[in-house]
């Protein structure tokens, strides 16, 4: 990241919006000389505002009232991927040692097969967000994988798994599951200004993840109802399965 600092140039717009409009001037001449195309003088106008910064007096009333659904939509994408996530990971050093007997010095290895799920998820199936549209993956890969979580964790609370199925079974929600985060990032990207986009990212993934670990701490609490709803933090949290 700090080297592609260095090679990326900075957004024409986001530099006249901070008042940097001689920068920003400079950087359009110089992407203007490497094109082959003359750029037309008829081009609709922008109105731009410069502010020398966006701060949360700014940016909370515009997404609380000016973008109150997609504020909710993106709060939501990230909660539940923060969620699905810490679920799996807070709990499965435990699960492979206390349920499946894996020696502590091994836990680690198990957690190879969930990287590379992780990582061929996007890669495999970002085309399909830009091929079937990003609101029908979107949905589809959500879904599907709080489907496969809920079912491992039946799986799991009926002794269905050891731990090298169970391990299996996590790397295949983490396929699915991937992708769904990765576009849910995209997604909160897209839907807001560019002059508060960043702080908005910022602000949703450290609210949206902390939602998702404050339901999943909570379900650890290891009370009788808690552990029938979700079975992995009722069966470890509890004294015996």
């Amino acid at each position: 990241m700090l080297a592609l600092r260095r090679i990326i140039p900075e957004s024409p717009r986001w530099l006249i919006t901070h008042g940097r409009a001689q920068e920003a001037e400079a950087l359009m001449r110089e992407i203007e000389a490497r094109t082959d195309s003359d750029v037309p003088d008829d081009l609709p106008k922008l109105t731009l505002q410069p502010r020398k910064s966006f701060g949360l007096g700014v940016i909370l009333p515009v997404l609380l009232r000016t973008y109150r659904a997609r504020t909710i939509l993106v709060l939501a994408l990230m909660a539940a991927q923060a969620f699905l996530y810490n679920a799996l990971f807070f709990t499965y050093a435990l699960m492979l040692t206390r349920f499946y007997h894996v020696p502590q010095g091994r836990a680690g290895l198990y957690l190879l097969p969930l990287a590379a799920g992780n990582f061929l998820g996007p890669l495999w199936l970002g085309w399909l967000f830009d091929t079937l549209g990003r609101r029908i993956m979107l949905a589809a890969t959500y879904i599907l994988s709080g489907v496969l979580l809920a079912a491992t964790g039946y799986g799991f609370l009926h002794g269905w798994f050891d731990a090298t199925t169970q391990t299996l079974a996590w790397a295949a929600i983490f396929f699915i599951a991937s992708s769904a985060a990765s576009a849910a990032y995209l997604t909160a990207s897209e839907l807001f200004p560019l002059e508060i986009r960043a702080l908005a990212i910022a602000l949703f993934y450290a609210f949206g993840t902390a939602l998702g670990a404050c339901w999943h701490l909570w379900s650890l609490a290891g009370s009788s109802a808690t552990a029938r709803r979700w079975p992995f933090a009722g069966a470890i949290s509890s004294p015996g399965r």
